[in-house]
């Protein structure tokens, strides 16, 4: 069951190139397929900024498995970060600009980081999860909960539950949205 989540959040960082479509709007529904939705923790959104926040990247360098972090960047990394129906979302460190950082690229979905390569998006990101006591993700879709979307800046405090080269994986036990 652990490898089918490693497996998920490996997914997330297949990266699509920018296509002409419209931005997606509203909250997911939460459900997927029979399995009923699930809530999220009380006290997961953090009405107060955490202190000593890094970058994705320098978290991906030094933190370990089972490791506390506590990580800032933006939401986005493909055209779709966050995975419907399910507490999931691709966290990108400051290393990499969204296409909207450049007032002359006129993506629209600039979250996907399409200007850059996959391998670089996979080197600057990181998978998190809001997950049950089983560790596995919760059957809820995070997006338009509390304003979260796409490009959101936010802090997350978790636990590192998977740390490689190619997957970096935190547990959130808490969330700051810093710029909706």
């Amino acid at each position: 069951m652990k490898r089918s989540y490693l497996m998920l959040a490996t997914g997330l960082l297949v990266v699509a190139g920018c296509e002409k479509s419209e931005a997606p709007s509203g909250q997911d529904s939460g459900s997927s397929s029979a399995a009923p939705a699930a809530t999220l923790p009380a006290g997961l959104f953090l009405a107060t900024q955490p202190d000593g926040a890094t970058t994705v990247e320098d978290a991906r360098a030094s933190a370990k498995t089972g490791d506390p972090v506590t990580i800032r960047g933006r939401i986005g990394g493909s055209k779709s970060p966050f995975v419907e129906g399910r507490a999931v979302f691709t966290l990108m460190g400051s290393g990499l600009k969204a296409c909207s950082d450049d007032p002359e690229d006129k993506c629209p979905t600039p979250w996907d980081y399409c200007c850059d390569n996959a391998s670089d998006i996979a080197k600057h990101s990181a998978t998190i999860q809001v997950v049950d006591t089983a560790g596995a993700p919760i059957r809820t879709g995070l997006r338009g909960t509390n304003g979260v979307r796409e490009l959101s800046e936010v802090v997350v405090v978790g636990r590192v539950t998977h740390a490689e080269e190619k997957a970096f994986v935190v547990a959130a036990s808490g969330v700051f949205i810093a710029k909706p």
